[in-house]
């Protein structure tokens, strides 16, 4: 977890994750992400995040991966459980639901996945290719934080 001086690699590419506490965006250490300057994936875990709303937020999240979800063939970056992976909406402020994306969660740890591609369905990047990871991983931590204030809907 966060402060944990442990390395944990991206279940995606291997790479090492970059931990929240050496991240350039305050949202990182508030919901506990750690990211991937490779292929800006971000990894969560709720006992990571100093937001306590995000905490609960992220553990709600988890109940859905304990009993549900299908197993896919990716390790969890915390435990090494396989992790499951399943669809989520977000409901906005005027009731629609968001384009669902999928979630990868460890059903052991509440630690969650998030690929960059899910992130960007909802927010599409502006110049479309060639970004840089790292920046890809920042607006995608803001994104994050916006969704998170909305109610998570599992599918």
């Amino acid at each position: 977890m966060a402060g944990d001086n442990l390395d944990h690699f991206c279940p995606r590419d291997g790479s090492l994750l970059i931990p929240p506490e050496d991240s350039d965006l305050g949202a990182y250490l508030r919901y506990g992400a750690y990211h991937c300057d490779t292929c800006a994936g971000m990894l969560l875990n709720s006992k990571a995040a100093e937001s306590t709303f995000c905490a609960d937020k992220l553990n709600h999240m988890h109940e859905g991966f304990t009993e549900e979800g299908t197993e896919v063939d990716l390790d969890c970056p915390f435990c090494d459980s396989h992790m499951r992976v399943r669809k989520f909406s977000f409901q906005k402020i005027d009731g629609k639901l968001t384009e669902p994306i999928e979630i990868d969660g460890c059903p052991v740890c509440a630690s969650f996945w998030l690929d960059a591609g899910e992130l960007q369905k909802l927010s599409p990047p502006v110049n479309g290719e060639g970004r840089i990871p790292r920046i890809e991983a920042n607006a995608l931590a803001v994104v994050l934080e916006v969704l998170l204030q909305l109610p998570i809907i599992l599918l």
